[in-house]
Formats: structure tokens, C-alpha cells, sequence
């Protein structure tokens, strides 16, 4: 009897959901170019604009969220290495800071939205999405020109997957979002 509930201690302990689980994202390592593109960009700055600037994923099942995924880490700041190693990895200078030269383009950008969902409810199909969406600012001379870039991704993963699979996940949807926003910068280099 005792081993029977051992046993049964053991299989329902592994089988607990964490109610949440820290994650950290790893720093951006950009593709090699295969086209150098010259010239310069100011970055004037990168803004989380998200409500909760922490949460970063959930892990949801009947519609609840069992777990709330959090990154241990600033995403502007983040976000500001990746775009700026993006940029170099192509032969792009970039300047933090506000510049007078009305011929460079000044690039703000804002992080509007990060979030993946695990459903674990969903046992066929695709049960993780990722999203991520930015607005970026260009005011270069006397044109100033706003666009919001965003990125959806889905893909089905083990319905026993966990916070590791919403990181690398989130990994892949935030290096998209980066070379979305560095395609749409791309001509307004000076």
C-alpha cells in the first residue's frame, strides 16, 4: 500500500504546473550578409511599451492560464543590441542619440507587443503562437513617416512542452521582427 502511494505521490509531483517560470532571452547573433549595405542611422532610442513589461508567455490549458512565463531581463535594451548588431552585420553605422544631420534618418522604436501562448489543450494542430509587434518612427529632414511592424507565428509543439520551448520560440519571433524592422529602415540609410 505504502508503495502504491509513493508511487502515486511521484507521478502527480512530476505532473504539478509551476504557476510561473523566469526565462532570460539570449543575446541576438545576426546572419552574416550576404549584400554589404554602407551608410548611417541614428538610433534615437527603443521604448517597451507593453503593460507588463515582464510577461513574455503563458502556458494555458481549458482556457486557464497554468503558468505565467516572465523575462528576467530589460527588452528595450535588448532589443536596441539585436537591431544595432543587425544593422553593423551589414556595414551600417549606428548612432544612439539625436543628430542634426536632416539628411540621416533619426529611427525610434517602439515594442508595442511579446507574448507566446502554449495550449496544451490543443493536442493536434498548432498549439503555440508567438507575436510581436513594433512601431517604428523615421523622421529623416522634414518627412516624418510612422510604421507598425508585427510578426504571428504558430507551429504545434508536445502538448507537454514547457517554458523552454516558449523561449526558443520567442527567440525565433524577435530575431523575425528584427530583420522586419531592418528591411524597413534599410532605405532611409544615409
Amino acid at each position: 500500500m505504502a508503495a502504491i502511494f509513493s508511487v502515486s505521490l511521484l507521478f502527480f509531483a512530476g505532473c504539478a504546473q509551476k504557476p510561473e517560470a523566469v526565462i532570460r532571452i539570449d543575446p541576438f547573433v545576426p546572419n552574416p550578409a550576404v549584400l554589404q549595405k554602407s551608410g548611417m542611422i541614428i538610433l534615437d532610442g527603443v521604448v517597451d511599451a507593453r503593460r507588463d513589461k515582464r510577461v513574455v508567455g503563458r502556458i494555458v490549458k481549458g482556457g486557464k492560464t497554468v503558468t505565467t512565463v516572465y523575462s528576467d531581463q530589460a527588452l528595450d535594451e535588448w532589443f536596441a543590441d539585436a537591431l544595432k548588431k543587425a544593422l553593423e552585420v551589414e556595414g551600417c553605422r549606428v548612432v544612439t542619440g539625436v543628430n542634426d544631420n536632416k539628411r540621416v534618418a533619426n529611427i525610434k522604436v517602439e515594442i508595442n507587443s511579446l507574448e507566446a501562448t502554449l495550449d496544451r489543450s490543443r493536442l493536434t494542430g498548432e498549439n503555440l503562437t508567438a507575436e510581436a509587434s513594433a512601431t517604428l518612427t523615421i523622421e529623416q529632414g522634414n518627412k516624418k513617416i510612422t510604421k507598425r511592424v508585427s510578426l504571428i507565428q504558430s507551429k504545434w509543439v508536445p502538448p507537454f512542452a514547457g517554458e523552454d520551448e516558449i523561449k526558443e520560440y520567442l527567440q525565433e519571433t524577435l530575431a523575425g521582427l528584427i530583420d522586419e524592422i531592418r528591411e524597413n529602415i534599410d532605405i532611409y540609410r544615409f
